[in-house]
């Protein structure tokens, strides 16, 4: 239920709140009938940090699995954390040594998309047989897995994507995702820019795969990218509100998670709320017309893959966790 209460920005979050409340007393009456020994909390800080303050007055023990990205934005937000968990299962190894600072028992044990990739099997005859195998050079626009993020995103992309098929005719490009909903509204949006886009549900790794490049939104899928080779530009468009709170609370120089786990920039990345689908054309341009430039990104993308492409974090929390019984 509280994936429904997705949201993406600060001011979308003040939307949600009743009902998050609401989803939070039915959890903790399931808790209350139950009496678990641990707690485990999954991601969605927005909902989980709060949760455990009330797992923790109830004397549950609690493991928090692929934490808070404090370390990013509103470090301090790191002490509130330490008073309401028993320990931080992390999935880079640098935030290891964060939580450790602060005095979080943290363990690292790997990313989860490792023992994803180790498991998933590719449609090899969409790949080899499919629409996209004759294409020249193939550009993946990844829209993002929000409606919201879709509906303010997605029509810079497609811009972007007008502008850099004027520079470069050879270039194919194609959208994918994961409901059909979002492919209504990607057609939608690529139909009014006029951009000849195929949207493909339920084959994002496959387009990921095949493509050359990508204009992503920036999350987990920019991991999903680099995991398949695909060099990219970042995208993350946000409102007034988003960009004066980035301003005061980020952390890190970059927003990109490619970026972040190499510690410098090898993709571009844009924050913005303004059309700002030239800057984003050409910078997409000056790597996909650069051969040397090209082969750069190739390398640096290798390297970031490196970091999320070793399997065994399912089990190696799960291991931890039973050790908290």
């Amino acid at each position: 239920m509280v994936g429904d209460f997705s949201v993406m920005g600060f001011t979308d979050a003040f939307r949600v709140i009743p009902a998050v409340r609401r989803v939070r007393n039915e959890a903790l009456d399931f808790i209350d009938s139950w009496k678990p020994d641990v707690a485990v909390l999954v991601d969605y800080p927005g909902f989980n940090v709060n949760l455990a303050k009330f797992l923790k007055r109830r004397g549950i023990k609690v493991a928090y699995y692929i934490c808070p990205q404090v370390w990013a934005w509103a470090p301090w937000r790191v002490k509130k954390i330490g008073r309401r968990i028993d320990k931080a299962l992390v999935v880079f190894e640098f935030e290891r040594d964060f939580y450790s600072r602060h005095g979080i028992d943290a363990q690292w044990v790997g990313h989860p998309l490792g023992d994803l990739f180790a498991t998933r099997r590719l449609d090899r005859d969409f790949l080899e047989n499919g629409p996209l195998a004759g294409a020249a050079f193939l550009v993946a626009l990844v829209p993002g897995s929000r409606t919201g993020e879709i509906e303010r995103g997605f029509p810079v992309k497609a811009a972007a994507a007008k502008m850099i098929k004027k520079a470069r005719p050879e270039v194919t490009f194609a959208a994918a995702v994961v409901k059909n909903e979002h492919a209504d509204l990607v057609e939608g949006i690529a139909r009014e820019a006029e951009l000849d886009c195929p949207v493909f549900v339920g084959r994002t790794h496959e387009v990921m795969k095949r493509a050359d490049f990508a204009l992503a939104t920036s999350g987990t899928a920019t991991l999903e990218l680099a995991h398949f080779r695909t060099p990219m530009v970042v995208l993350y468009r946000t409102n007034p509100g988003g960009l004066f709170f980035k301003r005061y609370l980020l952390t890190t120089p970059h927003v990109s998670l490619v970026n972040i786990l190499a510690g410098r920039r090898v993709v571009p990345e844009f924050v913005y709320w303004r059309n700002h689908a030239e800057t984003i054309a050409e910078a997409a341009l000056s790597i996909i017309s650069d051969d040397d430039a090209y082969r750069r990104a190739l390398d640096d993308i290798e390297r970031v893959a490196a970091a999320i492409n070793t399997p065994g974090a399912s089990e190696n929390a799960a291991r931890a966790i039973l050790a908290m019984v």
